[in-house]
């Protein structure tokens, strides 16, 4: 915890998703090679469940990024100044699926 709150202060990012984070990725390749070794130990030279795993991996992060960066497009209405206020002008204001404001909206 002490090492994570001295990362976020830091600046350099959220310190506790980094420390997970580096765990995940320091045992990745062990894994990785766990599953070779266990594969090719019990005779199986198909490679059909590890590659079926890979794809759906891929199709995770496809999902994530897609859910991430689309826009949900919510009508806004803005009263004009001056004579004509009874008249309202309408926009848009892009925001994500999840409801919040994209990071990088121009307006």
């Amino acid at each position: 915890m002490w090492l994570g709150e001295q990362i976020s202060e830091r600046g350099i990012g959220n310190g506790i998703s980094l420390i997970i984070f580096a765990g995940i990725v320091v045992g990745f390749p062990n894994a990785v090679a766990t599953t070779l070794v266990r594969t090719s130990q019990t005779g199986s030279s198909s490679l059909h469940p590890l590659v079926a795993l890979a794809a759906i991996m891929v199709a995770v992060v496809a999902a994530i990024v897609f859910v991430e960066r689309a826009q949900r497009r919510i009508p806004i209405q803005y009263a004009r100044a001056g004579r004509r206020a009874a008249r309202l002008r309408r926009r848009r204001r892009p925001t994500c699926r999840c409801g919040s404001t994209p990071a990088a909206s121009s307006r």
